[in-house]
This record gives C-alpha cells, structure tokens and sequence, in this order.
C-alpha cells in the first residue's frame, strides 16, 4: 500500500500523517453503484474474494456517544448521520477522562460494515482469499486524545484502510444502512456509529 492510495488516517493531537485517497473508481458526479436498501447479504461475484471476519462480540459495538471500557470513557462523534457516495465520512475517537493512561490498539482496528438481514458484514476483503492481520502497535491516551478518521466514500479509499493487507470492496458501495467501528479499547471493546449512504 503507498501512502498516494491510504484513506486519511490521522492522531488527534498528533502529527500524524496525512494521506489523500487517489483513483475513484467511477467517474465523477455517478452515485453508489452497488445493491440499494434492504439486501439480504453482501455477495462478490469473485469466487477467491474472503469477506473480513468480525472481530468483536455484535453487543460490544454499541450506538451510544460515550462508551465505557475498563472504566475509562471514551467518545466516538461521527460528522453527519447521512452521507453521499464520494463525501468524506469524519470520526473522532477521544478520551474523555484525566489523569488516566488509556492504552488503545492502533487506528487500523476499525471496521466498515454494511447491514443486512444476514447481519452485519464488512464491505470489505482480499481478492485472493487470503487472512489478514492487524498492526500490534498501541498507543496511550489521556483527556481529549484518540484518533481522527477521514475516510472517502469510496471503493479504493474504503478498501485502503489497512497497511498490512490489500483489500477491495465488493460489492461496489450501495445505498443503505451502514456503520463505521472501532474495535481497539481497553478489554477489546468495540464502539460504534451508524451512518447512511443515501445516494
């Protein structure tokens, strides 16, 4: 993965690195290109693609603002519950506790699910079938420090949110419900926010 490719992945509070997003895979000014409204699974007309497993118990991503894990608050504010295909989807992930050391796992903990009436599932996976892993490395935070995700509505942007893996999506991103999660607080706990692409 280069950095001209990656999603927008930065540390708030940090200078972390920014990167934009490059090719769109679809001409500008076209919408989602992919299933619309209640679907009953996502399917990849790819026989090698392997959706992402889900790492985390459904429960454990929760909908509310502020979560608690080991008790310590965390907060995961999303900028906008309904977004269109190529708008930029803004997370913040903070700490809002002080005089703690929160360790949390890397910003590449995250995922991009699509509902169905199969459940969540990842719109994301490899081409080849292949496992993934996830970067080990953490980081500890106070008051007011996380993470910030600036991520791209789009195919190659989605699918580049992970340096340990090439990724795709697929199907292509549709209308529907969808959700952005974290699973990388304290005891392996998930949180969560729900977004919709409306078009």
């Amino acid at each position: 993965m280069t950095l001209s490719r990656r999603a927008l992945l930065s540390s708030v509070g940090t200078a972390g690195t920014i990167a934009v997003a490059g090719c769109l895979d679809f001409a500008a000014g076209e919408g989602p290109q992919g299933p619309s409204g209640e679907i009953d699974e996502l399917s990849c007309d790819d026989d090698s693609f392997r959706r992402l497993d889900q790492r985390f118990p459904e429960d454990e991503a929760s909908y509310v603002s502020a979560y608690t894990a080991d008790d310590v608050r965390f907060e995961l504010a999303l900028q906008g519950a309904e977004k269109t295909y190529g708008s930029d989807l803004r997370i913040v992930l903070r700490c809002l506790d002080q005089d703690v050391d929160a360790e949390i796992a890397s910003d590449e903990h995250i995922a991009v699910q699509r509902r169905t009436a199969s459940g969540w599932q990842d719109v994301r996976g490899t081409p080849d079938g292949s496992e993934v892993t996830y970067p080990e490395s953490t980081k500890v935070v106070n008051s007011g420090e996380g993470y910030t995700w600036s991520l791209t509505l789009r195919e190659e942007a989605v699918a580049d949110t992970l340096s340990t893996a090439d990724l795709e999506v697929c199907p292509a991103l549709g209308a529907g419900t969808h959700r952005f999660v974290y699973w990388g607080l304290p005891g392996d706990v998930a949180i969560g926010r729900q977004f919709e692409i409306i078009g």
